[in-house]
């Protein structure tokens, strides 16, 4: 893949350049599961976290979650590739695709920093 053709990609958003790669045929092959250290529950109307196991010793509580990131956590159970999480967003929400793109990578990106995630 020629980079040189993306062009000056220093004022894009971190969704419009993985768009941009993907239109220039970039292919993301990584695949991502939610970490079995955290299980999901529905306390009351609210979506949460829960830390388990040997994890608990350094995360003590629980992390609420928006509706979006319960989809998206759910999709985890599985391993999948960014553009599936991307699609469950479009659909669900009925967002346009660079939504879901920042969505997502957002998402990931605060799942990773708090070792939520394997990446495959």
């Amino acid at each position: 893949m020629d980079l040189e053709k993306l062009g000056n990609v220093n004022d894009l958003t971190d969704a419009a350049l993985k768009i941009k790669l993907e239109q220039a045929g970039y292919k993301f092959q990584k695949t991502y599961r939610a970490s079995e250290n955290y299980i999901h529950r529905k306390i009351a109307d609210s979506d949460v976290l829960i830390s388990v196991g040997s994890n608990i010793a350094n995360f003590n509580g629980y992390i609420e979650m928006n509706e979006s990131a319960a989809v998206l956590w759910e999709k985890l159970q599985t391993p999948c590739r960014l553009s599936e999480l991307e699609n469950v967003l479009e659909e669900t929400f009925n967002l346009n695709h660079e939504t879901a793109v920042q969505d997502v990578l957002d998402f990931m990106k605060l799942l990773g920093e708090h070792d939520m995630v394997v990446v495959q």
